[in-house]
């Protein structure tokens, strides 16, 4: 006799990204609580009747049940928790980002619950706040931190002493930075400025920008992930998000489900 899988308790999640996996199912990738990433099928969530079919929309809280050994789950539960506002906008276009940060960065099967916390925070101030680039920089550094690539922002790794405000460092993203030493230059304002997660003006945080987005970009590479292409979006999101849209998004909410690969889309749409 075949032994039934074992149902999980329910955890809080999100949906990362979901497509469609036959006429009538879809695999999601999910961010949960308890397991981190991880994929499921949800069979039977493209019929108009599915309970599943309201509920599986990104960038919205979740409470799910799943089933399964393998590295693929089955999706038995999924309800919609209240409280987050839709995003609309720029901070729509933030989530989104955010989301292929996650995809791109976190292996399957890592739980990562301080991470699941910073995320859903994030998506809470997005929707209160107009600081959009502080806001993406500080979740930027906490994912870091999670992965084991902790950045130093507020000392020479060579001298010890407080970072300067007016000093360029070279940044070597194994070590930390040094007025003496390897790797990119970067302003001492432009770190401090990622440590205490003020920009006093745009030229700071375009180049706190940039910075944060290199040392992902070298820590994707020696992962050997296929970088090229996941940076090159990432790129050009980032650079959307820091620019002010010429007119409103025209993307719904409830055409987020379906994000990897679409955040540049929706950027580009938006200028």
């Amino acid at each position: 006799m075949a032994v039934q899988a074992k149902k999980s308790t329910p955890q809080r999640a999100f949906v990362l990204h979901s497509y469609a996996y036959s006429e009538s199912s879809l695999i999601v990738d999910l961010f949960t609580l308890d397991n981190g990433r991880m994929a499921a099928i949800a069979k039977g969530a493209k019929r108009p009747a599915s309970n599943l079919r309201g509920a599986l929309l990104s960038l919205q809280p979740l409470e799910v049940v799943f089933s399964g050994r393998g590295e693929v789950k089955t999706l038995t539960q999924a309800q919609w928790l209240p409280g987050q506002p839709w995003l609309t906008g720029r901070a729509l276009m933030c989530g989104m980002y955010l989301n292929e940060l996650v995809i791109k960065l976190l292996p399957r099967e890592d739980p990562h619950p301080q991470l699941f916390e910073s995320y859903a925070a994030t998506l809470l101030t997005l929707a209160a706040s107009d600081e959009h680039s502080a806001i993406l920089r500080e979740f930027e550094v906490s994912l870091l931190i999670e992965m084991g690539y902790g950045l130093e922002l507020t000392h020479d790794v060579r001298t010890g002493q407080p970072l300067k405000p007016d000093a360029l460092y070279r940044y070597d993203p194994m070590s930390g930075p040094a007025e003496q030493g390897i790797g990119a230059l970067v302003s001492g304002a432009a770190l401090l400025a990622l440590a205490c997660g003020r920009f006093e003006n745009n030229a700071i945080a375009a180049e706190a920008r940039d910075f944060v987005r290199n040392i992902i970009n070298f820590h994707l590479e020696r992962r050997t992930v296929r970088s090229s292409g996941v940076m090159h979006d990432l790129h050009q999101l980032s650079e959307r998000l820091d620019a002010k849209p010429a007119r409103k998004a025209g993307a719904s909410h409830r055409a987020t489900s379906d994000v990897g690969g679409a955040a540049t889309a929706v950027a580009e749409g938006a200028s």
